[in-house]
């Protein structure tokens, strides 16, 4: 781990449910000592699932009662020791139990706290208590996921994981203003921000129209052909994309058309789009005889984007994803061995990131409390009586 990028770094992860241990999770992969809290009297919710599994890779686990004095005590010692902490429960938590980034900052001055809130921590809706699959709805998102005037997509958990990155990326970013400049900082992050930062297109529309947004389902505003279309075998499906005029004439050859490709009215992304029934009719009947592993395999030899749309278990044997170690075995306690996801990108280090299976609470108090803090061994049997570390 000494030659990851983020060795030497140490986070409090204070955070649960999915995106802040998300972002702990990358950092954590990528060399940072994660120290995580949570408490038996009242676990994070997502740790009987097994999306925990992923989330809190490769962290340490510690039991703590931030309820009881002693415990925030304990939580302010360990502060000192960490570059940074990560919290994400509803606007006004950390500062009425006493750890607002004022306080922090006298045990550590150059300390950096990421705060991510559904709402962030000001403004008119910064009390809402809220969960990415509510944000998804909250910031318009949901308006435009489906297919024309039907009901829109009402679902997905995809907003969490989304700001976890973000939230890793932006920490990254303090911890790289840090070294250059000795100062911590107060980063007050908004989920739902976030989630409006990533329409642009819509918010725009809307505003030179003044009319609301269209779903188009798998279509897309300026490319044409574009979506799913139906492969032999149950529920296959194939994803085209042509970006350009090169790709359009390739598969007017492949289908045997070249009089579609000279027919004036698909001259144009635009006027395909206008005509795209008939375009859609003559590659579905191209397909639908096919595999999609196999109608991807011809695409892609022509030059075609492309590529099946797979549900979770063909994700899962995809000979890609397999092959080229995204998965990674992991042993667990019990002695099973199961495949966990990794980092989507490669090094030439011989450990490119640190991949370890996900705690269970209190794994981490015997190193963290008595080892890194140096509490005596009486005082630390006398909080796990008390509750204290609990």
């Amino acid at each position: 781990m000494d030659n990851l990028p983020l060795s030497g770094l140490r986070v409090l992860d204070f955070s649960w449910i999915i995106a802040g241990p998300t972002a702990a999770r990358h950092l954590a992969l990528m060399g940072a000592e994660v120290i995580k809290i949570g408490s038996s009297r009242r676990p994070d919710p997502s740790s009987r699932s097994a999306a925990f599994q992923v989330y809190n890779q490769s962290k340490e686990y510690c039991s703590l009662n931030l309820s009881k004095q002693e415990g925030l005590e304990i939580a302010k010692e360990l502060v000192t020791t960490c570059d940074v902490v990560i919290e994400n429960f509803a606007a006004g938590v950390f500062q009425r139990i006493g750890l607002d980034y004022e306080t922090l900052t006298t045990l550590r001055p150059d300390v950096i706290l990421v705060s991510s809130a559904g709402t962030g921590h000001t403004g008119p809706d910064k009390d809402y208590v809220a969960y990415g699959s509510l944000l998804q709805h909250y910031t318009g998102w949901n308006t435009i996921s489906g297919f024309g005037n039907a009901e829109p997509i009402k679902g997905g958990l995809w907003a969490d994981p989304w700001v976890g990155m973000e939230l890793a990326m932006i920490t990254i970013a303090a911890t790289n203003h840090r070294m250059k400049t000795g100062k911590g900082q107060y980063i007050d992050f908004s989920m739902a921000e976030s989630l409006t930062a990533s329409i642009p297109t819509g918010l725009l529309e809307y505003q030179m129209t003044n009319k609301l947004p269209t779903p188009i389902g798998n279509d897309d505003v300026i490319k044409c052909p574009h979506g799913l279309y139906k492969c032999k075998g149950y529920d296959e499906w194939i994803a085209i994309s042509i970006q350009n005029e090169v790709q359009w004439e390739n598969l007017c050859n492949l289908l045997s058309k070249p009089e579609i490709f000279e027919n004036p009215i698909f001259s144009s992304p635009e006027a395909r789009r206008e005509n795209r029934i008939e375009i859609d009719e003559e590659i579905n009947k191209f397909t639908s005889s096919l595999g999609a592993y196999e109608a991807m395999h011809i695409f892609q030899n022509c030059g075609i984007p492309s590529g099946p749309s797979l549900n979770i278990s063909e994700a899962y044997l995809d000979p890609h994803i397999s092959q080229s170690g995204y998965l990674t075995p992991q042993i667990y306690p019990d002695g099973a061995t199961r495949l966990m996801p990794g980092m989507p990108w490669k090094s030439d280090q011989d450990e490119p990131i640190h991949v370890a299976p996900a705690p269970q609470i209190g794994d981490s108090n015997h190193r963290i409390y008595l080892e890194l803090m140096g509490m005596p061994v009486d005082v630390y049997k006398e909080f796990i009586r008390t509750q204290i570390i609990y």
